[in-house]
């Protein structure tokens, strides 16, 4: 774990804000498209790009050039099929959300018993009449951006009457969801996501679906009145389950929303929430991108020149001189130093036909090297080519020198 550590500790301060922001798209991407096609889809994508990679540095020159035309083929079918989708979730990201709003989804919501009785009594009523109905709750992840429409801002408190009036068959928000925030009626005709699950048991209807594609994407609570069987439900994680009487209701939504107690938290304890709340996905989402970043800082990409040389090529190899420059005052190196080096350069054939084997070399800069051993390893930066062409390898991958401090000669005395 130390060495792991004081790796971490040498990333230059950039990398890591790079790293932190990718960190988060990732995360916030699986968030808004688990359990959809759009997820499973996208997973196709990254499974056909990894694919092509790994063909490519194995050297399958046809198999990389039909991995690489299938990956851009699919990313744009995917791009193309949900663009809906991705524009409606890019809406709704708010990045300018003050801290305390993000620290507030580590709590859990916290009801009155009297709000959760409540709703659990109206929603047998409403199951007596075959009235349909759905509500949902809240806890930690934001739901908001996953809605097909948030409805409208009702803001109101939660009153049985209300409820029973806002579910009425007739009422413009009778087929939506009702969105309780913090002890009041948030929202109401809200329309949520459907399941895509294949396996969702047929005899359930749109509410139940949405209810269970809600819960699929987030950990929200959702209850729900079918109106044909007149049964109370309720979803968690995209599990529908029978609600039996409207204690056994109350129980449940009291277990799950902690109505019973409200113990106020610190900043560090709701921060020490965040953290914990889904930590296996975010340390995947971590592990993932600090992968593709060390391989791509590696080889010194950047988005200017990836996209130019996703592309099959062709790969030719040069032994090329090694040049030292600014070496420091009072150093001097020693005989016993990488002079040549075997590299690997890729790009369009037309280009290639015009490199100049003699003028490629390696120039390794020396200012601020210190006398004793040094290594240096060998990157785009150390050798002069056109934009859309680039290093692939080199051979050694390190330069290894020896710096020596020149001896002092006395001035003769007259």
């Amino acid at each position: 774990m130390g060495p792991v550590i004081d790796w971490l500790g040498e990333i230059p301060w950039n990398h890591l804000i790079d790293i932190s922001v990718m960190w988060f798209i990732s995360y916030q991407v699986y968030m808004r498209f688990r359990g959809t096609q759009a997820m499973r889809l996208l997973v196709r994508v990254f499974i056909v790009w990894l694919a092509y990679l790994t063909a490519q540095v194995a050297g399958l020159t046809l198999t990389s050039f039909l991995l690489w035309a299938l990956w851009i083929a699919v990313l744009i079918f995917f791009l193309i099929t949900f663009q809906a989708e991705i524009q409606r979730i890019l809406m709704r990201i708010n990045p300018m959300r003050p801290l305390d709003a993000i620290l507030r989804q580590a709590r859990s919501v916290r009801l009155p018993d009297e709000t959760l009785s409540a709703v659990s009594e109206t929603a047998f009523s409403l199951a007596s009449k075959n009235t349909g109905a759905i509500i949902i709750w809240e806890r930690r992840d934001p739901i908001e951006p996953l809605m097909r429409s948030a409805g409208e801002v009702i803001d109101a408190e939660v009153r049985p009457a209300l409820l029973e009036t806002l579910f009425v068959v007739g009422a413009p928000y009778h087929d939506g969801a009702l969105y309780i925030q913090e002890e009041k009626i948030f929202r109401a005709g809200c329309v949520l996501p459907l399941s895509e699950n294949p396996e969702f048991d047929a005899h359930y209807g749109t509410r139940h679906r949405a209810a269970a594609g809600l819960t699929e994407r987030s950990d929200a609570l959702a209850l729900v009145v079918s109106e044909e069987r007149g049964e109370v439900s309720t979803s968690e994680h995209g599990k529908i389950t029978d609600a039996e009487s409207p204690e056994a209701l109350t129980a449940w939504l009291t277990e799950r929303l902690r109505g019973a107690e409200d113990t106020p938290q610190s900043t560090l304890q709701l921060a020490r929430e965040v953290v914990r709340h889904n930590w296996r996905v975010k340390l995947a989402a971590l592990a993932g991108v600090i992968l593709l970043w060390a391989v791509a800082i590696k080889q010194n990409e950047s988005p200017r020149n990836i996209f130019a040389t996703l592309g099959p090529g062709v790969e030719q190899g040069f032994t090329v001189p090694v040049d030292y420059y600014n070496l420091p005052e009072g150093l001097q190196l020693s005989p016993e130093r990488t002079k040549r080096v075997r590299i690997r350069i890729k790009g369009e054939a037309d280009l290639m036909n015009f490199i100049d084997a003699g003028r490629l070399r390696i120039r390794i800069n020396l200012r601020g090297a210190g006398a004793g051993p040094a290594a240096h390893t060998i990157s785009t930066r150390d050798i002069d080519l056109p934009s859309r062409i680039r290093l692939v390898g080199a051979e050694p991958p390190e330069v290894r020198l020896r710096l020596e401090k020149t001896a002092k000669t006395s001035a003769a005395k007259p």
